[in-house]
C-alpha cells in the first residue's frame, strides 16, 4: 500500500493535515475493496508487538532460530516455544485470543540460558498426554559441542532435561520424532551438521568450493522407559552429509515412516538422501536417486504437503538459489518448481541469489489447496556465491492448476531482513491460518528488524475445519497418520508430523479448508502404520474436532500374512500383488465384518461400486490366507 500512498500525497499537498488523514483512510479502504473485488483476498498484518510475541534470535554463526507452535497447557490453544540462540529460549502461553504471556520462569527451560539453541521439536515421549521439547544445541558456555536438551513435561508447567550429557555431542541441525518401528512410541532421529571446517581452492588460492566434514546423523529407539537406545548403525541411517533439516513422512504410502534428508553443500559433499523404510527387514534403504529425489543442493528447509490434490505427498525443499519442487508421482518424483512457478531463484530478476530456510504448506485462505511461505535471509559466503543482503520472506498462493501466484508486499507479507525458522497455527483461533518468521539480532542492514507474526486478515467466504488427532495403539501424537476428508467430489488428504521445516514445528492441530462447502460427508483417518483405518462422519466445520483413535473389534478373524496391493486409497480397481493362477478366492468385508463382494480366481478387483469408507479385503491363495484392509474414495 505504501505506493498508493506516495501517488496520493505527490497531488495533496494543498490539503490540511486533518482532510489529508480523512482522505487517505478512505482511499485505504477502497483500495482494500478494489483488490478484493479483482481477486487479491489474502492480507496479513504484522503484530508481534500487541500480541507480546517480540522475539530476535541472537545468534553467534548464522545458524539456527526456531519456532513451535504447540498446545503445552493443554487448554485447545497454541502456545509458543521460541529459541534464544546465545539467549534463553521462551515459552510463552496463548490466551485463547492470540495474545502471549511469558513464562518461562520458573519452569526448568532457564538452563538454555547457557546453551546456544539452534532448533526445537515436540511430540508426547512417554504417551502421558502432554508435549515434551526435544531442543537442539550447537554450544555450551565454554564454545565447544554440547549435548542436545530433551525436556520432559512434569505435568505442572515444569520441565526436567532428561538428554544423557555424553550423547550427541555435534551440532544438531534438525530433529523428527519418528515411531519407525511402529511400536506406539516416539522414536528421534537427529541430523547433524559441520565437524571441520574445509575449502578447495583455485589456481588464484580463491576458494571456490567446500569440502567439510560433517558429523553423523543419528537414530535413537525410545525405549518405553525414559531412556533411548542408539540404533543408527543397525539401521543403515549414519549418513554424514551436513544436513540442516529433516522429516519423516511416508512418500511411497505404505504406512510406515521414511526419512527425507536435506543436506547443505549437496554439488560438492552429498546429494539429498531419502531412507525408505523397510522395517520388516529391519533397515532403511536409502532410494534418493532410483526415486529422483537426490538433488545436489545448499538445502536448508522441507515442507510438505500434497500441493496438487492427487493424494500423495509432494516435497518443497528450501535452498542457495533455485528452489526444488517435488512432485510425487506414484513414488517418484517430478522436478516441477519452474512449471509451478516457485523457484525463488533470485533475490529480484536474475539478480543476487536469493537463500531461502524455513518453509512451509498451509492453506492461508481455505480454498481447499496448500501455499507455500518461505522465509528468505542472508548468510555470508564465499565471492564465488553471489548472494543478496535484503530480500523478503515470500508467499505464493496455490491457483489449483498445479502453478503458484507470487504475493507481493501488498500481501502483508515482506519482512526484508535475516530470518530463519517459521511456524504456522491459528494463533486467535479465527479459523485463519498465522504465520511466524523467526529474525536475527543482526546484520540489520540499517533496518529495524524483529521476529515477525504475521496474523492472517483475509477476506473470503470459504469454510474449514479443524482436526486433533490422539493415538491409542498408535503414539499418543498420532505422528504419521493421514487424514482424508470427503466433501462432495472432492477429497483432501493431511499427513500429521512429527517436525520439518528448518529447526522448527508447526501446529499439530489439522486446518483444512474446504471452500465453499458447508459440509464433510466424512474424514477417514488412516492411522500411523496403516493397519488401522477409521471413518467418522459427524464432523463440525468451522470448528474443532477431536478424534480418538478406535480399537477395530470386529469379529473378522485376520491373517498374519498381509495382502499387498495397490493403489490404496483408491478410486475403481485393487491390484493384487500376485499372479491370478495363486489366487483361489477374495473376499470384500466392511467394517461390521459382513462379506459384500466375492471373486475367484482374480487380482484386479473392481470396487467402483462400493461406498466410500474403509474395507477389508482377504484372499485365500496357494500359500494360505493373506488379508488387508483398503480404503474407497
Amino acid at each position: 500500500m505504501v505506493k498508493h500512498k506516495q501517488n496520493y500525497s505527490k497531488s495533496s499537498k494543498e490539503h490540511t493535515s486533518s482532510t489529508y488523514m480523512k482522505t487517505l483512510i478512505s482511499t485505504f479502504i477502497l483500495l482494500l475493496f478494489a483488490f478484493s473485488c479483482i481477486g487479491q483476498t489474502v492480507f496479513f498484518s504484522e503484530e508481534q508487538v500487541e500480541r507480546n510475541l517480540e522475539h530476535k534470535f541472537y545468534h553467534t554463526n548464522f545458524n539456527g532460530g526456531g519456532i513451535a507452535f504447540v498446545d503445552i497447557d493443554n487448554d485447545g490453544d497454541d502456545d509458543a516455544y521460541l529459541n534464544g540462540g546465545k539467549e534463553v529460549d521462551k515459552l510463552m502461553i496463548n490466551d485463547g485470543t492470540g495474545n502471549f504471556t511469558n513464562v518461562t520462569e520458573g519452569t526448568g527451560l532457564e538452563i538454555t540460558a547457557d546453551i546456544y539453541t539452534a532448533g526445537i521439536t515436540y511430540g508426547d515421549i512417554d504417551n502421558d498426554g502432554d508435549k515434551d521439547f526435544f531442543v537442539n544445541t550447537h554450544a555450551g558456555p565454554d564454545g565447544t559441542y554440547t549435548y542436545n536438551m530433551l525436556f520432559q513435561n512434569n505435568g505442572d508447567m515444569t520441565f526436567t532435561n532428561i538428554w544423557p550429557t555424553n550423547t550427541d555431542k555435534s551440532m544438531t541441525m534438525g530433529t523428527v520424532f519418528i515411531d519407525y518401528d511402529l511400536d506406539g512410541d516416539l522414536d528421534i532421529y537427529n541430523v547433524n551438521y559441520v565437524d571441520k571446517i574445509m575449502f578447495t581452492y583455485d589456481d588464484m588460492n580463491q576458494i571456490n568450493g567446500f569440502d567439510h566434514e560433517c558429523y553423523s546423523n543419528y537414530m535413537y529407539r525410545n525405549n518405553g522407559d525414559g531412556t533411548f537406545t542408539d540404533v543408527t548403525t543397525q539401521l543403515d541411517l549414519d549418513d554424514t552429509g551436513c544436513a540442516l533439516t529433516v522429516t519423516a513422512t511416508d512418500y511411497d504410502n505404505d504406512g510406515d515412516l521414511d526419512l527425507l534428508i536435506g543436506n547443505d553443500f549437496g554439488p560438492f559433499i552429498q546429494p539429498n538422501k531419502l531412507y525408505r523404510n523397510d522395517i520388516d527387514e529391519g533397515k532403511f534403504t536409502e532410494v534418493g536417486m532410483p526415486t529422483n529425489s537426490d538433488n545436489e543442493m545448499f538445502s536448508m528447509g522441507i515442507a510438505v504437503g500434497d500441493y496438487d490434490n492427487d493424494l500423495d505427498l509432494d516435497y518443497y525443499i528450501s535452498n542457495m538459489s533455485k528452489n526444488v519442487l517435488l512432485e510425487n508421482d506414484g513414488g517418484t518424483f517430478i522436478q516441477s518448481a519452474d512449471y509451478a512457478g516457485v523457484e525463488n531463484q533470485f533475490v529480484e530478476k536474475d539478480s543476487s541469489l536469493s537463500i531461502s530456510w524455513g518453509t512451509l504448506f498451509a492453506d492461508v485462505n481455505n480454498d481447499m489447496y496448500v501455499d507455500l511461505f518461505i522465509s528468505n535471509g542472508y548468510v555470508p559466503a564465499p565471492s564465488f556465491v553471489d548472494n543478496g543482503n535484503l530480500e523478503p520472506d515470500k508467499l505464493y498462493i496455490n491457483n489449483t492448476d498445479g502453478t503458484f501466484a507470487e504475493m507481493d508486499s501488498t500481501s502483508g507479507i515482506w519482512n526484508e531482513i535475516t530470518s530463519r525458522g517459521c511456524a504456522y497455527s491459528d494463533v486467535d483461533n479465527d479459523g485463519k491460518l498465522d504465520i511466524y518468521s523467526v529474525v536475527y539480532d543482526k546484520p540489520t542492514f540499517g533496518l529495524d528488524g524483529a521476529s515477525c507474526l504475521y496474523m492472517n486478515k483475509s477476506v473470503n467466504n470459504n469454510n474449514w475445519v479443524k482436526i486433533n488427532l490422539e493415538g491409542v495403539q498408535t503414539n499418543k501424537d498420532a505422528f504419521g497418520s493421514k487424514v482424508y476428508i470427503y466433501t462432495g467430489n472432492d477429497v483432501q488428504m493431511r499427513e500429521l508430523s512429527g517436525g520439518s521445516s528448518f529447526c522448527s514445528h508447526n501446529s499439530s492441530t489439522m486446518h483444512i479448508g474446504i471452500g465453499s462447502h458447508e459440509s464433510i460427508d466424512s474424514v477417514v483417518i488412516k492411522w500411523t502404520g496403516g493397519i488401522n483405518i477409521q471413518t467418522e462422519h459427524d464432523i463440525a466445520v468451522n470448528a474443532t474436532n477431536n478424534i480418538l483413535e478406535k480399537i477395530n473389534t470386529s469379529t473378522l478373524e485376520f491373517s498374519e500374512i498381509p495382502l499387498e496391493f495397490y493403489p490404496n486409497p483408491t478410486k475403481e480397481y485393487l491390484t493384487i500383488s500376485l499372479l491370478e493362477s495363486s489366487i483361489i478366492s477374495v473376499q470384500i468385508f466392511d467394517t461390521t465384518g459382513k462379506i459384500i463382494s466375492e471373486f475367484e480366481s482374480k487380482n484386479v478387483i473392481d470396487v467402483s461400486r462400493l461406498q466410500n469408507g474403509n474395507y477389508t479385503i482377504r484372499a485365500e491363495t496357494i500359500s494360505g490366507i493373506k488379508t488387508g484392509r483398503f480404503t474407497k474414495i
